[in-house]
């Protein structure tokens, strides 16, 4: 899709859907199958972390966990400061760093 005369354009090659997606702004995200697939991980990770613990506070991550893990993605080669996003698996970060089965993709935390 191609918007003319705007500020942003999006263009998707029909020749390599496979290929990384360029978000407007010039930085490039996993394709949306990718995503879907790390989303789906984290999905059955985090149900199958509720499932396990009764006590919600056992799901979630406290703020020192999210504060310590959103400083060491700031401080990634990956981090996309301008969207809090991670441009090697594509989370948005402030929603992932909340779980506490939540990894890094990279292994960073």
């Amino acid at each position: 899709m191609q918007q003319v005369g705007s500020i942003w354009q999006i263009t998707m090659d029909d020749n390599n859907k496979d290929a990384q997606s360029a978000h407007p702004q010039g930085e490039e995200f996993p394709t949306i199958k990718e995503q879907g697939k790390s989303l789906a991980k984290f999905t059955f990770e985090v149900v199958k972390d509720s499932v396990f613990n009764l006590s919600p506070g056992e799901v979630f991550a406290s703020d020192e966990l999210k504060k310590e893990r959103l400083d060491i993605c700031k401080k990634c080669e990956y981090y996309s400061m301008r969207h809090n996003r991670c441009k090697h698996c594509g989370c948005w970060l402030e929603h992932k760093v909340k779980f506490k089965v939540s990894e890094c993709p990279i292994y960073k935390w």
